[in-house]
């Protein structure tokens, strides 16, 4: 039976700790992630959104970013301005009602648009949010 050497042992450690770690740092993006700024309560009252900063354990470098149209690539390595997710909340319940992933905001956000019947979903400028409530498509309760 053969021992390995320490150098070999440390070698072997190295990719398991680096992709729990990135792995630990995913999750932990939503998570653990801090509110940025004042929410924004939709005109009647209806919805809440809240933009949270993600909290990554790892440089944004090391995050795959991605963008909201869902045939476009993936890219790796490159460089993250503003990255934040969104929370949409019913403000008469505080229950949470959808989130966004985690997107570039120089990029792919904008400003809020509270639906309406054709399109009954929150959104910023192409992030999706979440869906509108049955009672209050579009932001007019009904």
């Amino acid at each position: 039976m053969k021992i390995l050497t320490r150098l070999q042992r440390f070698w072997l450690t190295v990719p398991v700790l680096c992709a729990g770690l990135w792995a630990a740092s995913q999750w932990w993006g939503k998570g653990l992630a801090h509110p940025v700024g004042t929410p924004e309560i939709s005109p009647n009252g209806c919805y809440r959104v809240q933009q949270f900063q993600p909290f990554w354990l790892l440089p944004g470098f090391f995050h795959p970013k991605a963008f909201p149209d869902p045939e476009a690539d993936v890219h790796w390595f490159v460089r993250w301005e503003i990255p934040a997710f969104f929370r949409l909340y019913d403000h008469r319940t505080g229950q949470l009602i959808g989130q966004s992933e985690i997107y570039d905001l120089v990029n792919a956000g904008g400003p809020l648009s509270w639906g309406w019947r054709d399109f009954p979903t929150v959104t910023a400028a192409m992030i999706e949010i979440g869906p509108n409530l049955p009672d209050c498509i579009g932001d007019q309760p009904g």
